[in-house]
Formats: C-alpha cells, sequence, structure tokens
C-alpha cells in the first residue's frame, strides 16, 4: 500500500468513526456454544426459531433458540460428515437441505428424518438451496451451472446462464425463482420453472453474496470489493448503493428483514452491520465474538437474522457461538 492508498484509507477510518463511533453497540442478551471446534456452514431460520450449523466433526446440528443441547444431528452419510459445505433453511422452516461437493440430502425439521439424499455426478456442488416444503432444490456448481431440482417428481431443470463457478445461490420461498452470484461478475435472477433469465446485473468483480426480500420487492447483489447494490426486483432498476465507507468490504451473510426495509450482513472479519434499505444507509455496526482457542484470531459471520419488529438480532460465526444482541427502542429513527 502506498502513501497515498494510506492517507485515502485512514482518512476512510476516520470519517467511519465520526459518523458511527456514538452510536451505541447492541446488548447482548445471550450467547452459546454451537460447536466447540467451530463452523463450517451455517443458517438462521426466518423466524429466528432455530439454527442449523455444519461441522467438522459432527455432520449437520439443529439448534433450537436458547436451547442447551442440539435436537437434531444429520450425517449424509458416514463417509461424509466433515464435508458439509453449504445448507439452507426453507422459509416456512418446514425443511433443511445440506450439500457436500457430490451429494446433497433433504430433511425434515418437524420429524427430524431424511426426506431423501442424492448423489450428483459431474461438476462440485458449491452452493445449495430449498423452498417451502422442499419442493424444489436449487445447486450452484463450480462450473457456472445451476440445477433445479424437484425431489418429488424428480423434475430436472439446467441453467446456464453464468459462465464461471456459482459463488451465491437464494431462491424465493415458492420456489419459482433463484437469484445467483458467480465470479463472472454478475447477478441473475432466473425462473426455476422456464429456465430463463428475468434480470441480469453486471459488477465489476466476482459476486461474494446476493439476497431477496422474501416479499419479492429487492434484491442485493455484493462484489468482493466494495460494490453492493439494492435493485427493484420487478424493474430491474437500480434502488441505491450501499454507503460503504471503507476501502474493501465484503460481504459473507446478507439478509433483508420482513418488510423489506432493512438489510442485516455479515462479514469475514466478525463485523455485523444494519442497513435502510432504500437509502443505503448504514445504521450500526458490531462485531461477534472470538474464540481464544481459534487460530487464526478472527471469525466469519456466517449468517444473520433480525426481528424488525422486536429489535432483536442473531448471529452464527465460524468461531462456533449462536450470538442475540437486543437493539436499541428507537434504532429505526
Amino acid at each position: 500500500m502506498n502513501i497515498k492508498q494510506n492517507v485515502v484509507f485512514s482518512l476512510g477510518l476516520v470519517i467511519s468513526m465520526l459518523l458511527f463511533g456514538c452510536t451505541p453497540a447492541p446488548e447482548q442478551i445471550h450467547k452459546k456454544a454451537h460447536s466447540e471446534a467451530g463452523t463450517y456452514v451455517a443458517d438462521i431460520a426466518d423466524d429466528g426459531s432455530f439454527s442449523v450449523v455444519a461441522t467438522d466433526s459432527n455432520g449437520v446440528l439443529l439448534w433450537p433458540r436458547y436451547a442447551n443441547d442440539a435436537k437434531y444431528q444429520w450425517r449424509q452419510d458416514d463417509a461424509d460428515v466433515s464435508q458439509i459445505i453449504a445448507v439452507d433453511i426453507s422459509a416456512d422452516g418446514a425443511t433443511v437441505a445440506a450439500a457436500s461437493r457430490k451429494a446433497f440430502s433433504l430433511w425434515d425439521v418437524d420429524k427430524g428424518t431424511n426426506i431423501g439424499y442424492w448423489q450428483s455426478s459431474g461438476a462440485d456442488i458449491n452452493n445449495i438451496a430449498v423452498s417451502n416444503n422442499g419442493s424444489t432444490i436449487v445447486l450452484g456448481l463450480n462450473n457456472g451451472t445451476q440445477i433445479a431440482f424437484n425431489p418429488q417428481s424428480g423434475r430436472r431443470l439446467e441453467f446456464y446462464g453464468h459462465q464461471s463457478s456459482i459463488t451465491d445461490l437464494v431462491i424465493t420461498p415458492n420456489g419459482r425463482y433463484a437469484l445467483s452470484g458467480s465470479t463472472d461478475q454478475t447477478a441473475i435472477l432466473w425462473s426455476t420453472e422456464s429456465g430463463q433469465p428475468i434480470h441480469q446485473w453486471q459488477h465489476e468483480t466476482r459476486l461474494t453474496k446476493v439476497a431477496l426480500d422474501s416479499g419479492g420487492r429487492y434484491a442485493l447483489t455484493a462484489g468482493s470489493l466494495d460494490k453492493a447494490y439494492i435493485w427493484d426486483v420487478n424493474s430491474g432498476e437500480q434502488v441505491k448503493q450501499l454507503n460503504i465507507i471503507e476501502r474493501v468490504r465484503i460481504f459473507s451473510s446478507a439478509r433483508f428483514s420482513q418488510s423489506g426495509k432493512f438489510l442485516i450482513t455479515g462479514s469475514p472479519s466478525r463485523q455485523i452491520t444494519l442497513w435502510r434499505t432504500k437509502t443505503g444507509e448504514e445504521l450500526r455496526t458490531w462485531n461477534v465474538e472470538l474464540r481464544d482457542s481459534h487460530r487464526p484470531n478472527n471469525a466469519v459471520v456466517l449468517s444473520t437474522w433480525l426481528n424488525e419488529s422486536t429489535g432483536m438480532v442473531m448471529s452464527e460465526s465460524s468461531a462456533g457461538y449462536g450470538e442475540w444482541w437486543q437493539l436499541e427502542p428507537n434504532w429505526q429513527q
């Protein structure tokens, strides 16, 4: 980094401190170790009632909110315990999908039983997303292909809109549309029924994170440096660029609030950030906890969740902690 870059970076930090340094961090109200050895991937249910975490030694664990013990422990097979690379909870909380590089599975949350297990030949799986009641599963592969799969009928549709590896993937609750990001610097909203693209959004760098508002209003696409945009899903037009002050800001998790008015994101460097959707304004930033026994001494925020009506926030991080915070009463102002 040269002198000019140092000055610019330092100025950005000063501005950030002036703007947000006086904003109180939310109070941590609960913390629970969900994995002693750390968590590789995680997801939080849309209603915040439970989360799932995948670890190197225990497969997939389902943790009810504030529980002292995991409710379920799921393994795709005996040889596949340490290979879970993606998990996703359906929007209705009824099913959980999990994937390794060459296989994927679907689980019933109410019964705790396996619904199905499937092998995948060809390119490795990078991502998985599942719609309400497990009706549609979408896989993102490392060659840019995506596969929409119906577990009940066995119907399979392949989408070839990307030119290279899929980096992130989400699905609408009804399973009709998916939003994907790729190393080819594009994000594509596409139909899982017809395989046709709806909107395509271009970035200057590879995509690292995408998100869809459950009400079908907004989409988030974020690149690997400092550009993140909110889009109108219906028109495809840009609503706002997030007001990122730092020279580099990468997102490792992102989720819209239920009304779509707010966005909560996590970073690979411990940060949780709360944004106002329509203005791109940063409202709060704070850090998840570290674990003394972990090296390197850092924590990736793997999943975030916000209850807009109560101001409660939850996160799952690579440190193995589930954490809960309470925002102050006037946080929306």
